[in-house]
């Protein structure tokens, strides 16, 4: 048995690694370990993948359900405003299809905890209800249980807010991620830390998983880049425990400070720094320009450094953004305009999979057009699959002024 295992360990070191982080930037840097990952790339090429796709069961062309792994109707900004775009989506979609799409309806799956009513929910709606794909997570951990129960099923999962990369890792073939992976964004803001010729650089990180993930792929950009980072602290959930690591990653004057927490964790943490009127540079993760975070900070998110996601060439209507401002008062983020943007690709799957005189729809032929329409020009700009079915955009990174997320290329010098 040793002698197989350490087989196995040198067989994955000499694996090759070139196309491991598909079109990423410099070929992507790989862990040594990472290196048995790569087959798993070859896997989900859909040509190797068909025979996982046949078989799948049909769904009813009366009425289609999509389903969607979050929550509705709920105080919070952050997962109100991507329930908002979902509905505002399958709106917008019936009245310009009209005639080509049957009913659709968008079914919300979480109520409490995506672990228990939210699983089980999902599973009851694929094997009761039939229905024909789902939008979620909210983000990475729910996008990842979403992922578990839909490979069983065979059923298309689009993901539009998760960055963890891992997402598509899995071998299988049904998940497409629209929000670009942390392995594209962690060498953008690991650039962009080494451009301001940093002197000490500290991290606070939460403990979740979205987290945890980011941090290991912007870390090996860093030491790639040769900037060492001079102390990582993670941080509990507790107001006390936030003054106690901000104040102690505070005392060893940093100049930068990379923040990496979900959201009301993050916002807890920049407000904890700002109070006490530190002139560190203060860099986020994706998380730090979403809706909710940009509106709790209000003026103290001013200067916050994030990854930019929305691409040069999105197409955001007029009336898209003064319907959000209307409802939420302040501009849609990534996630709101991926969200959206989700619906309406599987929506318009859909559509083209219903072409016929049969009176059922193959989640296969839905799967088949989710690929064919890519790239895909949405109110986000230009999604476009890699080899993993994840969106390999572009990335640059933003300054967040009067609370909104700007490019820094753009702003005046």
């Amino acid at each position: 048995m040793i002698f197989f295992a350490i087989v196995g360990i040198l067989t994955a070191w000499e694996t090759p690694t070139a196309e491991l982080i598909a079109d990423g930037p410099d070929n992507g840097i790989v862990y040594p370990f990472e290196r048995s990952i790569h087959p798993f790339f070859e896997l989900r090429d859909p040509e190797n993948a068909t025979p996982l796709l046949r078989g799948s069961v049909m769904a009813t062309k009366k009425e289609v359900i999509i389903g969607y792994f979050g929550p509705s109707g709920i105080d919070d900004l952050g997962t109100a405003s991507l329930w908002w775009a979902a509905q505002r989506s399958l709106t917008d979609a019936a009245r310009e299809l009209r005639d080509r799409l049957p009913p659709c309806r968008l079914v919300p799956l979480v109520k409490g905890s995506p672990w228990s009513d939210g699983a089980s929910a999902l599973a009851q709606l694929i094997f009761q209800e039939n229905v024909a794909g789902v939008i979620g997570g909210t983000d990475g951990e729910t996008t990842h249980l979403a992922e578990t129960i839909v490979a069983k099923a065979h059923l298309p999962l689009l993901s539009p807010v998760a960055t963890d990369k891992t997402t598509n890792l899995a071998g299988v073939p049904w998940i497409f991620a629209l929000a670009p992976g942390d392995h594209l964004i962690a060498p953008i803001l690991a650039r962009r830390i080494v451009a301001g010729r940093p002197q000490r650089v500290a991290v606070l990180l939460g403990s979740d998983h979205d987290s945890q993930w980011f941090w290991r792929e912007l870390n090996k950009w860093l030491l790639h880049f040769g900037c060492p980072v001079n102390s990582v602290i993670l941080v509990p959930h507790e107001e006390q425990a936030v003054k106690e690591a901000v104040g102690e990653s505070l005392g060893k004057s940093p100049d930068w400070l990379v923040v990496s927490a979900p959201q009301s964790l993050l916002v807890a943490i920049v407000r904890e720094i700002r109070c006490r009127n530190s002139n560190v540079h203060i860099l986020c993760d994706a998380r730090g320009s979403r809706v909710n975070v940009v509106k709790s900070l209000g003026q103290q998110a001013e200067g916050i450094i994030c990854p930019c996601l929305i691409p040069n060439d999105s197409q955001t209507s007029h009336d898209f953004v003064e319907a959000f401002r209307k409802e939420f008062g302040v501009e849609p983020d990534y996630a709101v305009l991926l969200t959206y943007d989700a619906v309406r690709m599987l929506v318009d799957a859909i559509a083209r999979s219903v072409q016929g005189e049969h009176d059922n729809i193959d989640r296969v032929d839905i799967y088949k057009h989710l690929i064919a329409l890519s790239p895909y020009r949405g109110i986000f700009g230009t999604i476009e699959w890699d080899k993993v079915n994840a969106n390999k955009c572009r990335v640059v990174p933003g300054i967040i002024r009067s609370g909104k997320l700007i490019p820094e290329s753009q702003m005046p010098q």
